[in-house]
């Protein structure tokens, strides 16, 4: 049931993409990333909807700054993390 109601949210978030509403999609999932950090999926849409708001001169807006600071850093220690994760398990590899 949590699947359903993720794929409806991202479905949403969707839509508002193909009506152009990139805000709305992006604040969609910026909150499904929070719910879900270590999401790939989820990591790659704020990114590129961030983009996008940049290059269109809209700064976007998921919470106050600070929440998006602390969103931000999060993201970044979870990448480290897996980058953390790949490169033991490449050295366990090369033994």
């Amino acid at each position: 049931m949590e699947d359903e109601a993720i794929l409806a949210t991202e479905t949403l978030a969707e839509l508002y993409l193909k009506g152009e509403n990139i805000e709305k999609a992006y604040q969609i999932y910026l909150r499904l990333l929070r719910q879900d950090p270590t999401n790939t999926r989820f990591k790659e849409k704020v990114r590129q909807l961030e983009l996008l708001l940049r290059e269109s001169g809209r700064v976007p807006s998921g919470g106050d700054e600070s929440q998006r600071r602390k969103g931000d850093i999060e993201r970044a220690i979870e990448e480290l993390k897996e980058w953390l994760d790949r490169i033991q398990q490449a050295k366990k590899r090369s033994r």
